[in-house]
């Protein structure tokens, strides 16, 4: 009888755990990431100390910016599972491989481009000479960012 009142006792504590689990991804973590996802427009909007219309007009620059991104990525991920499914005949045409090399680097490109010129709108939104000024401070910032090595992955 006491082996049943132990197993008993842990089942039901697996269960109130496991719900714990469920409510802690479900309810708290989203609300989590969604801060850490805006965390860079929260920054920028507080380090140039944008008012509410440039704080809209950024909004917009970034939903334009976003688009565009996206439709790159589509197509850098189209691009990359056809140069992998390369892998699977039997012989690997070199020429279509080049090109798709090709067609992947000209696609980074246009991200940076765009990247580039998402930051130039931003920029052409500051008006006051500090918001220039924290915008230059900004951008040696993101420079710095940029040139750093992606770090190893947590194990």
């Amino acid at each position: 009888m006491n082996k049943i009142k132990v197993l008993t006792f842990s089942v039901i504590v697996l269960v109130i755990l496991n719900i714990s689990m469920i409510v802690f991804f479900m309810v708290i973590k989203p609300r989590e990431f969604k801060d850490f996802r805006n965390g860079s427009r929260i920054i920028i909007t507080e380090k140039l100390n944008f008012n509410e219309p440039q704080k809209e007009q950024f909004k917009k620059v970034i939903e334009k910016y976003i688009q565009k991104i996206k439709i790159y990525e589509s197509q850098i991920l189209n691009t990359k599972e056809n140069l992998y499914l390369q892998l699977s005949q039997p012989q690997v045409n070199l020429k279509t491989r080049d090109s798709l090399i090709s067609v992947l680097g000209d696609l980074q490109k246009q991200v940076e481009t765009a990247r580039f010129e998402h930051f130039k709108q931003i920029r052409e939104i500051c008006r006051t000479p500090e918001q220039k000024a924290d915008f230059k401070a900004l951008t040696l910032e993101l420079a710095k960012k940029i040139g750093e090595p992606n770090p190893p992955p947590k194990k």
